[in-house]
């Protein structure tokens, strides 16, 4: 059973993600909190394994705080949702060491496996915003300068990072599997990454290190 505290100033919000959450076997809501000072006191006192706190109020406690959280219980887990649609939310959301974020035109299902996946120590993103840190990220010249990632390799990399499995990415562009996994392994070893499920997180890091990413064009579900 994964243990929840929601961190929602706005009631709506709050009794909104706590119904879908109710709705599931798997996870059970721990605390509710509505402000910093209840947010921090909730860390500090209440068992759990996932805070899911709104950008807003992540933004009110800081980042230092949170830094400090982090050094304190290493295995803290955050997941940050908001109204905000861009690369620079997930920068930011990164900066205060959040494992997960989604938008609000999540569905439930996302938002239980937000909380499932955090709490797992996974990295979690909705795909829409993960293919616009993906394109973002890989299309920068500087970044194609450090990594040399040619055009086939491109299109693999922004494939995967949304999700595409080995066997869809070759029947959309017309080649073997085996090719497709071929290209994979070479993508990993100029990321210096471990497996695809790292590429997002390698997006974000980017992001992170620079200055924010433009919005990329939506990309529909």
């Amino acid at each position: 059973m994964v243990e929840v505290i929601v961190a929602e100033p706005n009631p709506l919000l709050r009794i909104g993600m706590g119904a879908v959450l109710e709705q599931m076997t798997d996870i059970v809501i721990v605390g509710e909190v509505v402000n910093a000072e209840q947010l921090l006191e909730s860390i500090r006192r209440t068992r759990h394994d996932v805070a899911l706190i709104g950008l807003g109020l992540l933004r009110e406690v800081g980042v230092g705080a949170f830094r400090d959280i982090r050094r304190m219980r290493p295995e803290y887990r955050i997941l940050v949702h908001s109204y905000e649609w861009d690369t620079g939310f997930g920068a930011e959301a990164a900066r205060f060491g959040a494992s997960g974020y989604f938008s609000h035109e999540c569905s439930a299902e996302d938002l239980r496996n937000a909380v499932i996946d955090v709490a797992a120590g996974k990295p979690f993103i909705t795909r829409s915003l993960g293919a616009e840190l993906a394109t973002a990220a890989c299309f920068r010249a500087g970044v194609l300068e450090h990594l040399s990632l040619s055009a086939r390799e491109r299109q693999v990399f922004r494939m995967l990072a949304i999700g595409v499995d080995a066997r869809g990415i070759a029947a959309q562009l017309g080649v073997r599997v085996r090719d497709v996994i071929e290209c994979k392994w070479r993508i990993m070893a100029k990321m210096n990454l471990a497996g695809a499920g790292e590429l997002v997180r390698h997006a974000v890091a980017q992001a992170c290190r620079d200055r924010p990413l433009p919005s990329c064009e939506r990309i529909a579900r």
